[in-house]
């Protein structure tokens, strides 16, 4: 059995179906295929997982009118606190400096998911594969890609998206190599009370093996992302929950009192992945696929749905511009949608791999330059305003045309 579609997107994550409902009012007709079935329930490592939404990100969402299923589970930042362990020196950032009521927020993945989904199951357009695998990759005789899922089923197209996650199988399939760095750690994930309130305040702690994140995620709890050595990771998650909790504290010091766990624990590898091109003949890569990074900074899914919403965008100035003539795998396009993303996905994969690798760093005299860097960026407000805007995606606004530049605040 055998169906065309004008796209077929290959991964119904978080960047997929973005795109997916980015391209929903467009009336090309889509095929999200996805591995796990929408109505699975979702696993603890799914339950534990959050992603951090720069403000930026907050308001792609409002342009999609998306956002407001996402804002009851949602946790405002309000303060950003930066220190290293073991040394002088801190930047802390406020959104009321900018005349913003969050420098971003932080969704449970599962609220994230559930908005996506019920928003593209009503879209006429777009049709869910659920469950299947993506398989194989093939072009018929008119140039266009053949996609057969391991049910036997072949999904013809005429752009496929691989949004399949770091170790994609579509990238493969294309014969895109991609440059693997290995940080050696993995993210511990999981959810704590701390005995004072946070207070809208998330914190990013450096220590030697990997910084450790603490989150607001609702009135009383944080999202914990602790990037440690990979051996460690195991260990910590197979302790117990008494010694998790005290090496958990000992981590990140006092500043919110007594940590108590309040979540299962999880965990995953950490690598910086970035493919060799973004895009081949009538395809394209987005999200992980065409970039993973650690989670320092946060910028992975921001940097993810700037791409995916630049591809929607191009595709809809094109259509409008050609009508009954567009194609949507025109290589022209494709290859202008890459160039105008190469700079931003460059700059955020060189900044959060910059990150990692200075405060992983251990040279003699190295701990106390950075502690005196923290320091003096804390004096500077002309760099500290532009680490904000960059860091809440406000910089890269205009390049975007679905968003609405008065969006409410």
């Amino acid at each position: 059995m055998s169906r065309e579609y004008d796209i077929a997107v290959v991964g119904g994550g978080l960047a997929g179906a973005s795109l997916a409902c980015a391209l929903a009012d467009t009336g090309l007709s889509v095929a999200l295929i996805e591995a796990v079935a929408f109505d699975a329930p979702a696993d603890d490592n799914l339950k534990a997982r959050t992603t951090a939404l720069a403000w930026g990100t907050r308001a792609m969402f409002e342009s999609l009118d998306l956002w407001g299923a996402m804002a009851d589970s949602a946790a405002a930042i309000e303060r950003l606190h930066v220190s290293q362990a073991g040394y002088f020196g801190r930047v802390t950032v406020a959104a009321d400096e900018y005349d913003l009521p969050a420098l971003g927020y932080v969704v449970p993945n599962t609220a994230m998911i559930a908005a996506l989904r019920d928003r593209l199951a009503a879209q006429a357009h777009v049709d869910i594969i659920a469950p299947a695998l993506f398989e194989s990759l093939d072009y018929n005789g008119q140039g266009h890609p053949v996609l057969t899922l391991d049910d036997g089923r072949a999904v013809h197209a005429r752009l496929v998206i691989g949004a399949d996650g770091q170790k994609s199988a579509v990238r493969a399939a294309l014969g895109i190599g991609a440059q693997v760095d290995d940080y050696g750690q993995s993210a511990i994930i999981t959810v704590v009370t701390p005995e004072r309130a946070h207070e809208g305040c998330a914190y990013e702690r450096f220590l030697p093996g990997g910084p450790l994140a603490l989150l607001p995620r609702t009135p009383d709890t944080c999202a914990a992302v602790w990037a440690v050595p990979t051996d460690e990771a195991t260990e910590l998650c197979s302790a117990s929950e008494t010694a998790f909790t005290q090496a958990l504290n000992a981590a990140f010091g006092h500043r919110l009192g007594a940590l108590t766990l309040a979540g299962p624990r999880g965990a995953y590898p950490l690598a910086r992945v970035l493919a060799d091109q973004a895009v081949a003949p009538r395809a394209a890569l987005i999200g992980n696929a065409g970039h993973a990074l650690h989670p320092a900074a946060a910028q992975g899914f921001n940097l993810s749905i700037r791409d995916a919403l630049g591809l929607a965008d191009i595709i809809r100035e094109h259509q409008g511009l050609k009508g009954d003539a567009f194609d949507p795998g025109d290589a022209d396009m494709l290859a202008a949608w890459a160039e105008a993303r190469r700079p931003d996905q460059h700059r955020v994969a060189n900044f959060t791999d910059g990150i990692v690798r200075l405060f992983s760093n251990h040279l003699p005299g190295l701990g106390h330059a950075r502690g005196a860097g923290l320091f003096g960026l804390s004096l500077a407000p002309g760099l500290r305003a532009d680490m904000a805007r960059r860091s809440m995606g406000l910089a890269l606004l205009d390049d975007l045309p679905r968003v609405d530049k008065g969006i409410k605040r």
